[in-house]
Formats: structure tokens, C-alpha cells, sequence
């Protein structure tokens, strides 16, 4: 096993720690249950969890208040609850810092690894911040970022040398202690702690630690926008971590069960999405599946089980459930605080921690994992490009695009339109924006001469969404103007539908008109361009797919959108060693040294499945299926890899 982390091909499997017995309070001495500590981590370590995340809570570790003078003036620091005076301005509790000690001392027996997220002072709705920066914005304030990174000093100098420590977080979603009222002072605060981190160990990662990251790091800033960049997080940390829970407030992904096709990739596509514009790689750091509100025990398992395929799959190095404990029994905040949030764990906080179908779940991949004869999956192949926008939120772009091209069979990588390099392919694709100014016209101009010179560029244009040289890129005169429209058209045989804020009237001049409405006008059309040619699609296809047809990839796939990716990838000539038929069989090719593959394949249906495939290759071992007569058989909401050699 390779020493980086994350590591690469591997996926880490694990989870959100805090202790069954006492939860947040777990670091108080009147709390501390050495023995019920060391139980918690034996029982996940038995469970195949080899990577927990773990909170030093800030108040607990640096209890500091400002003694009061004459008038309400501020006088020395002094450590809260007693009239010890503190000197050294990196003090932290000693026993507070015993205890974490005994914590990797307990870790490192049982071989699990810890990812310590250093400055939580925000967990599940509340603030766990130390008195001494009482009523102080925890972002902006000077104070309180000289005690945050202070903290963060003191607490990586003492803790450097444990062996079971991998990396240092900057916190608990920290982008929650305080606003920010613009990139600068978010820009500010990741400089001074993950500074203060490195000051003291530069041989660990520094990770993110944070969720909800934008992607409009260059684009229009306006009031209430969230500051807290992507862009921004890859000049300062190596590691990015999203938490894509399927909440009831997220339309990418509360239009299915927990176990259904959208929500197997949403993970993975938000990591895949995270690094195209940080530059950085990504993990899903929390996932859950929001407990029995939302998802039974079964099916949480399900889910969980498909999740840990696909991000395998897709080169991530690290997989984290909220969270370890059910806190039913925990009556003080943050869980007291509201009547949901509390079943959330892979284990019962009884005696026994009694494992959950969660933690079957894990441990059964665990043990899948660890029984292969090779050690690391090796890259997938990609077969398109896909540019995302850094001038808008573009998360739900990115997640249609990836969607579709899984539906169709194909890979793609998604690549920030401005600041990177673009790669060479035969396809590129360029989702459809709100407005005229999603791309830049260099992004624009690369893109029409990767066409001119051969490659396929698949373009949809939906809202008030627009191109220049429109008429000679696609071939198309277009009138635009602000009127709802929802929309059936024919393709390939094929009634679909969909739904824009625009209408965009568009006559064919000088291309093939592939798909038009009821009413004539052009949906789907093609044009040669020099060397290469233009699949131009006539609404915002990706972004659709995610907040208005909702069956396009889930359940029924009545909607078959996905058919306009087929047909993109087939005009471009993608070759593929493995084709299917159902859509909901997730795919990714894994070319070894010489001429033979891995495929890594999942089926997203809930029940086991037998599917017909064309492999241009001979299948030789099957790890988690079997292969019989051009027949791949998965159980549901399962995976399973299988070699592919090529005949001769």
C-alpha cells in the first residue's frame, strides 16, 4: 500500500468520528471513558473502518477568557473556570491533550488511521467556540484568527510525531463560524491557518475540511454570494473535501432514493468536479444518508455499498460516513437541538456497538478490496472533455454531464474552461450556461479550433445562453426571446421532452438538422467545421437533467435524454472495450501495462440484474460477479470487476 494520501486507486473506507459514550463532550475529564474509547475503535476497526475523522472541539482544548478589569476593561488571558493565568501564547489544556494522545496511542493498536480536523468550533447547527472570542466574527475578526491559528500551532507541534495521524483538516466546515463579506477575508483566513499548520509540519497533507465551494472563483462577486472559492481553496491546501448528502433542500439529489442511479454517482461527481477547478484531488469526507427520515437502514446500506464502487472507480482516495455512533442517548447540544440527526451511525451506541447494515456494508467492501491480486485499480480511461465554468455556480452542469455520459457509456473529465490547460480529445463537450458570459471568448476560440482541427464539440445552448459566430460555428440563425417553453421532440425514434426559461427559434442554413419540435424548430442539429464538426442541442441539456426531468436517471428512464451523449460519442468515434444497453450500469476502464484492462462495473438497480454486454476482448477473472455467455451478472445496488484481455 502506497504512504500518500489519499492514497491513489485504493479508497480509504471509514468514518466521522466522536465517541458512543459522550459524543461532543468525549474530551472533558468528567467524560472521558478511556476503555469506552478504546471499545468504539476495536469495534470499527472490526467492522473494516480504516480511517476516522476526529474533532479536538475548540473550547474544550483551548478554554481561554479574558479576565475583566476597571470599567469593563480586558485584562489578562486566563484559562475559563479557574484564576490561572496564561502566559504562553501556545497553551492548550494539558489534559485535554492527554487525552487526544491516549486516543492515537488507542488508534494506532488497532491500525486505524486518523484525520484530525483541528479547529472545530462549528458542528451539526452550533458553535463550540472558546470565551475568550466570544461574540467576534470567528473568520474576520483579528482576535479570534490570531487564537485559531495559534491553536492550530500548538496543537500540530504536540501531535506531529503520532504515527496514526495522515493528515491535518483545517476543521469542521469552518466557512460556517462566521460571513464573509468577500473573497479577501475568506482568502485571509485559509492563509493564516493552513500557515500555521505547515509552520509546524510540512511532511502531512493539509485538507479542506469544508462543503458547499464554489466553482465562480473569476466570475460576477455580488452581495450574499459564497466567497469561499474553489480556486481560492487550491492555492492553499492539497486536499478537497466535499460532503454531499442527499438533503431535502439539494434538487441535484432529492429526486430519487438514497440507492438510485443519480445518487450513486453524486459523490464522485462532486469530488470529479471539486478537482477540475481546485486542481486539487477530493474525497467524500462526510457522506450519510440523513438517517431514517430520509432512507431505511437497508437501503442507507445500499447506497452506501454502490457509492464505495463508484468512487473506487473513479480514482478517489477516500470514502467517510456520518458518522460512526447513533447519538440517540445524548441530550445536550449540538443534538439536542433538533428532533433528526441522531441515527446517523454505522454502529449502535449500545454495550455491544452492534453493527448496523451500514457497517456490513463497509466491512464487505473492505474485504472485496483487500482480497485482490493487485493492490491499486489503475486510472480510468477518459474518452470526452468537458469544460466547466468558472464564471457561475456550475456544480449542477458538471453532475448532468457526468450523468448523461454514464448513462451512454462513456467517461469524461471535466476540466476548469479558464485556467487549465485543455487536454487533447476527440470530444468535447460544453454545457450550457445561464447567460452569455459563462465562457470567455479565448475558452470559446480554443474550442472552435479543437473543431476545425477534428474533434467533435458537443454544445447545448439553453436560458439566455450564447456564442458568437453562431450562424458560421453552428450553422444556425437564431432568435431568442423570454418565454417559458416545454418541449417534446423526436431523436432516433424516440418521443423526449424538456423544459426552458427561453425560447430560441433556430433555422437550419448550412447544417443537418438531426431532431426538431412539433413546431419545426431545431433541437438537436450537426455541422461540419473544418476537420471536425458541431452537435449543436437547442436547450440546456446537462442542467435539465438535474433540476427539471427528474426520470431521465431515475427509475423508469422514460426521459432518454441521454441518447444525444450516445449519439455525440458514436460522431466522434469513441471506442469502448465494454457496451451495454441499460443505462443504469455504470462503467470505467482501467488499462494496465500491456494490452489488458480492468473494468470496474456497478449495477444501479436495486435487485441483482443479468446484462447483456458486447466486450471487444476476452473476459478472463470476475471478482464480486460472474460472466457467462456475454452475460454480466451483479446483485443489486452492487459492483464487481473483471478483467479484459484482448483476443489474438
Amino acid at each position: 500500500m502506497n504512504n500518500q494520501f489519499p492514497p491513489l486507486g485504493r479508497l480509504l473506507v471509514g468514518c466521522n468520528y466522536w465517541g458512543s459514550k459522550a459524543g461532543v463532550h468525549m474530551w472533558r475529564e468528567c467524560d472521558w471513558d478511556e476503555a469506552a474509547v478504546e471499545k468504539d475503535i476495536a469495534a470499527l476497526a472490526a467492522n473494516g473502518v480504516e480511517l476516522i475523522r476526529v474533532f479536538p472541539t475548540w473550547s474544550e482544548f483551548q478554554p481561554l477568557v479574558r479576565e475583566m478589569k476597571f470599567q469593563g476593561k480586558s485584562g489578562l488571558v486566563l484559562r475559563e473556570g479557574t484564576e490561572e493565568e496564561i502566559f504562553d501564547p501556545l497553551w492548550l489544556d494539558p489534559g485535554a491533550m492527554a487525552r487526544f494522545g491516549a486516543l492515537c496511542d488507542i488508534a494506532e493498536r488497532h491500525g486505524v488511521s486518523l484525520l484530525v480536523s483541528l479547529v472545530t468550533g462549528w458542528m451539526s447547527g452550533r458553535l463550540f467556540a472558546p470565551r475568550i472570542v466570544e461574540n467576534k466574527n470567528l473568520i474576520t475578526d483579528p482576535e479570534a484568527v490570531m487564537w485559531e491559528g495559534r491553536f492550530a500551532r500548538a496543537f500540530v507541534r504536540r501531535m506531529k510525531d503520532r504515527k496514526a495521524i495522515v493528515a491535518w483538516d483545517l476543521g469542521n466546515e469552518c466557512n460556517c463560524m462566521g460571513r464573509v463579506e468577500n473573497s479577501a477575508q475568506a482568502w485571509n483566513w485559509l492563509s493564516a491557518i493552513s500557515s500555521a499548520i505547515r509552520m509546524e509540519d510540512q511532511s502531512r497533507p493539509v485538507v479542506s475540511g469544508m462543503h458547499s465551494q464554489t466553482s465562480n472563483g473569476f466570475g460576477v462577486q455580488w452581495e450574499g454570494a459564497n466567497w469561499w472559492s474553489l480556486q481560492m481553496q487550491g492555492e492553499f491546501l492539497d486536499v478537497m473535501t466535499p460532503h454531499p448528502y442527499p438533503a431535502s433542500f439539494r434538487i441535484e439529489a432529492n429526486r430519487g432514493p438514497f440507492n438510485c442511479f443519480r445518487n450513486a454517482l453524486h459523490p464522485a461527481s462532486q469530488c470529479l468536479f471539486y478537482t477540475s477547478v481546485s486542481g486539487k484531488p477530493a474525497f467524500p469526507q462526510e457522506v450519510g444518508s440523513m438517517g431514517p427520515r430520509m432512507s431505511p437502514e437497508w437501503m442507507a446500506a445500499a447506497g452506501m455499498r454502490q457509492h464505495m464502487f463508484v468512487c473506487w472507480a473513479h480514482g478517489l482516495g477516500a470514502y467517510l460516513w456520518w458518522c460512526a455512533f447513533d447519538q440517540l442517548h445524548l441530550g445536550y447540544p449540538p443534538f439536542s437541538c433538533c428532533a433528526a440527526e441522531r441515527e446517523l451511525g454505522i454502529l449502535r451506541a449500545d454495550a455491544e456497538r452492534t453493527p448496523k447494515p451500514q457497517a456490513e456494508a463497509l466491512k464487505a467492501f473492505r474485504a472485496f478490496r483487500d482480497a485482490l491480486p493487485f493492490d491499486a485499480l489503475p486510472p480510468r480511461k477518459t474518452d470526452a472533455v468537458c469544460l466547466v465554468s468558472e464564471r457561475e455556480e456550475f456544480y449542477h452542469q458538471t453532475f448532468g454531464a457526468f450523468m448523461l455520459s454514464k448513462a451512454a457509456g462513456f467517461d469524461i473529465e471535466f476540466v476548469a474552461a479558464d485556467s487549465r490547460e485543455l487536454p487533447e480529445s476527440d470530444l468535447y463537450i460544453l454545457p450550457s450556461g445561464k447567460d452569455w458570459d459563462t465562457y470567455g471568448q479565448q475558452t470559446w476560440e480554443r474550442l472552435v479550433e479543437k473543431a476545425r482541427g477534428g474533434a467533435t464539440l458537443l454544445v447545448s445552448r439553453g436560458g439566455s445562453a450564447g456564442y458568437s459566430n453562431w450562424l458560421e460555428f453552428a450553422g444556425l440563425e437564431q432568435t431568442t426571446y423570454h418565454k417559458a417553453r416545454k418541449v417534446a421532440f423526436e431523436f432516433e425514434g424516440r418521443t423526449m421532452s424538456f423544459a426552458d426559461d427561453f425560447t430560441a427559434e433556430q433555422n437550419p442554413v448550412d447544417c443537418e438538422v438531426v431532431a426538431r419540435d412539433s413546431s419545426g424548430n431545431v433541437v438537436v442539429s450537426v455541422k461540419r467545421l473544418g476537420k471536425g464538426r458541431v452537435i449543436a442541442v437547442n436547450f440546456a441539456l446537462e442542467k435539465c437533467i438535474i433540476e427539471q426531468e427528474s426520470e431521465v436517471v431515475d427509475n423508469s428512464f422514460s426521459n432518454e435524454l441521454w441518447r444525444i451523449y450516445a449519439y455525440a460519442a458514436r460522431e466522434a468515434g469513441v471506442k469502448r472495450l465494454v457496451a451495454k444497453d441499460d443505462p443504469r450500469l455504470v462503467l470505467t476502464e482501467h488499462p494496465r501495462e500491456g494490452e489488458s484492462a480492468l473494468v470496474v462495473a456497478v449495477n444501479t438497480h436495486d435487485t441483482p440484474v443479468e446484462f447483456p454486454i458486447s466486450v471487444a476482448g476476452r473476459v478472463g477473472r470476475v471478482w464480486n460477479g460472474s460472466f457467462k455467455d456475454g452475460v454480466l451478472s451483479i446483485g443489486g445496488n452492487d459492483g464487481c470487476v473483471f478483467e479484459v484481455a484482448p483476443v489474438r
